[in-house]
């Protein structure tokens, strides 16, 4: 019993140096499989966005066109545009009837139902011959004004009115977002931390082409390329 005896102040120094030096390592390969593991969640997360963000561009440009055959052959409108990097895509949101015959130079447009008339909507007027897109200026109780007169008289048994829906896809450069824009309502937020949009629409082939380039440590792109089969319908089965 008399010769037991502890840890000296050397031996418990050089110990509890040791322990240190393996809380510190243990403490560093931590923080960084931490970081790692943040660096890679965070690249999953900004890839899922981009590609959700992809998905709904190509659910619209498959809807592009829809409709609007008719007002595509005639050449009164474009269903897909692109200018500089903008892509536009037109759909037909609803199709009115009119009670009476439109004259040549009307404004003033009857509707049994123009609840779900906005201003500065646009109108589609068309018949087998001839057409035209109007904006809407102020929406009543049973009518609407348009912004400009009607070009075109129209005959009642053979008039069709379209209600279009225009989307638009665009960089916001200043504060690096995408935006996806319907009509005149605001422009809603579709993928942050873009740093590039660039689309392009070769009619003759009829093919969209998207590039969306993200900002990481290293800029990441990410394409699609989209054959809406609407606008092949009056490209490649002219009237």
């Amino acid at each position: 019993m008399g010769n037991e005896r502890g840890f000296s102040v050397l031996e418990t120094l050089i110990s509890l140096t040791i322990f240190f030096f393996i809380v510190l390592g243990t403490l560093e390969c931590f923080l960084n499989a931490r970081s790692h593991f943040l660096e890679m969640k965070h690249k999953h997360e900004t890839n899922q966005a981009a590609l959700s963000a992809l998905d709904k561009i190509k659910t619209d440009v498959s809807r592009s066109g829809k409709g609007l055959l008719t007002l595509s052959q005639l050449e009164v409108l474009k269903s897909i545009t692109c200018e500089n990097n903008i892509l536009c895509i037109k759909t037909n949101d609803l199709e009115f009837t009119s009670p009476s015959s439109l004259i040549q130079g009307q404004t003033r447009i009857f509707f049994n139902d123009p609840r779900q008339l906005k201003k500065k909507q646009k109108l589609a007027f068309f018949d087998s011959q001839k057409g035209e897109v109007k904006e809407i200026s102020s929406v009543g109780s049973q009518s609407c004004i348009l912004s400009t007169s009607l070009s075109h008289s129209y005959e009642k048994d053979q008039a069709h009115i379209v209600l279009l829906r225009e989307i638009r896809f665009y960089l916001d450069k200043k504060k690096d977002i995408l935006r996806r824009k319907v009509n005149s309502s605001p422009a809603q937020p579709l993928l942050e931390k873009t740093s590039d949009f660039l689309c392009s629409y070769d009619e003759m082939t009829n093919l969209v082409q998207i590039r969306i380039i993200i900002k990481n440590k290293k800029e990441i792109e990410h394409d699609a390329n989209i054959f809406p089969k609407n606008t092949a319908l009056s490209r490649f089965f002219p009237k």
